[in-house]
Formats: C-alpha cells, structure tokens, sequence
C-alpha cells in the first residue's frame, strides 16, 4: 500500500498562494524608494479625503455600507505603505503618530477643541495640525533612502 507515501503535486493556485506569502513576508527586505512610495500613498490619500467628503454630505452619492469597507481598507494600505516607508528610511514605525494624531485631532476632537480656545490660539493650533502632517507626507516623499553599503 503506497497511499501514505502518495506525493502531493501542487497546483498553481497553491503555488501562486506561497508565492504571495512569502512575497508578503519578505516586503520589507525590499526599499521601495521615493517614486513607488508616491506612487502608492497619492492614490490611497485621494480615496481616503474621497469617503471623508463623502460623509459630509447631506445625502451622501455612496451608501455607507460601500464607503466604510473602501475607507477601512484604504486606511489599513496607508498605514502599511507610510510604515514601509520609514522602515526604509531607517525609522520606526511609530513615526506614524506624526501624521496619525493631528489627523485624528484635526478630524474628531477639533470641532470641540477649538471652540474652547480664544481665536489666536485656534488659528495657530489649527495651522500646526494642518502643517505638520503634510510636511512629514513631504519629507517620505522627496528624503532619499539612506544608502546600506554593498557587501
């Protein structure tokens, strides 16, 4: 009876399913560089302030039962691609708060926050929540990867 030394013959399904795992578990051995980077996050960026605008409407042109899976998604993918971004340039992760929390603050709490501060200070907290984010977006997009030397 050999039925328990039948070799198993992968079919390309499975073989395409390794592959993408692997591909998935070796990412971020890989720099993607500033163009694939802008490539990647502008498109995400513009589907992200898309539901956001969206949500703002009276009656809104997608239901929220569409909008809300896309803005999940979205935000899972730019998370992923800023986070690869900084490990390429030799950062943490965690540098994500930067563009994270003034979004959060901007969004959420701004609408209660600033009605609570006098106007100077609402202007020049909203100008740094505003700022800050986009100028750490710049500094991913046009900083050049640190160069590893060859060995």
């Amino acid at each position: 009876m050999t039925t328990a030394h039948h070799i198993h013959t992968p079919i390309p399904r499975q073989l395409w399913i390794k592959d993408r795992c692997l591909a998935v578990e070796t990412q971020f051995r890989k720099s993607t560089g500033r163009g694939a980077f802008a490539a990647r996050f502008l498109p995400l960026a513009a589907v992200l302030a898309l539901t956001y605008w969206n949500s703002l409407q009276a009656s809104p042109p997608v239901t929220a039962w569409i909008a809300t899976p896309v803005a999940v998604i979205a935000t899972y993918l730019v998370l992923l691609v800023l986070s690869h971004r900084f490990h390429d340039l030799g950062q943490s992760g965690a540098n994500l708060l930067q563009v994270i929390l003034p979004v959060f603050v901007w969004l959420w709490v701004g609408g209660d926050l600033m009605a609570k501060l006098p106007p100077r200070l609402w202007i020049a907290t909203a100008a740094v929540l505003a700022a800050w984010p986009v100028i750490v977006l710049l500094r991913l997009c046009f900083q050049p990867a640190p160069q590893t030397p060859k060995a």
